[in-house]
């Protein structure tokens, strides 16, 4: 079975405008049903996570009831808890570029052309290109 993808949903106490704040905080205790103190501290500024643990479509279902109560919210990919970036007091040490990015390319002059595609410029080359037009192991059709 394929892993699937849990989400959460994220408040930071927003408003989406259509409801002033008092509306918007009577409404959120009436219906996830807490008191003054927990929604005062909710609608504090500061970002809590909801609901986690979510598949993608409960996490669109919860973040559409909050937004039809007034309250701007998002949903976010669940960090995985194997990435060891993701765990508390990781340091990146490494450096964000490679050194191989700053170096040049070859010089103009420094191309070499395709040896098959030229003349021979060997006396016997030359000889046997005249005679007979052409030779094994040439690979020039015709002459200049």
């Amino acid at each position: 079975m394929a892993e699937q993808n849990n989400y959460r949903v994220v408040f930071a106490g927003d408003l989406t405008g259509e409801y002033d704040l008092n509306t918007t905080k009577r409404r959120f205790s009436k219906v996830f049903r807490l008191d003054e103190v927990k929604v005062h501290r909710l609608f504090s500024g500061l970002e809590y996570s909801l609901k986690t643990e979510l598949t993608e479509t409960r996490a669109m279902e919860f973040a559409i009831k909050l937004v039809e109560i007034g309250c701007e919210c998002w949903i976010d990919l669940m960090p995985n808890p194997d990435d060891i970036s993701q765990q508390p007091g990781f340091i990146e040490r490494r450096k964000g570029q490679r050194r191989f990015q700053f170096r040049r390319g070859p010089r103009a002059g420094a191309v070499i052309p395709d040896r098959r595609m030229l003349r021979s410029r060997r006396k016997i080359d030359i000889f046997l290109f005249d005679k007979h037009g052409d030779f094994p192991g040439n690979t020039i059709t015709g002459k200049d």
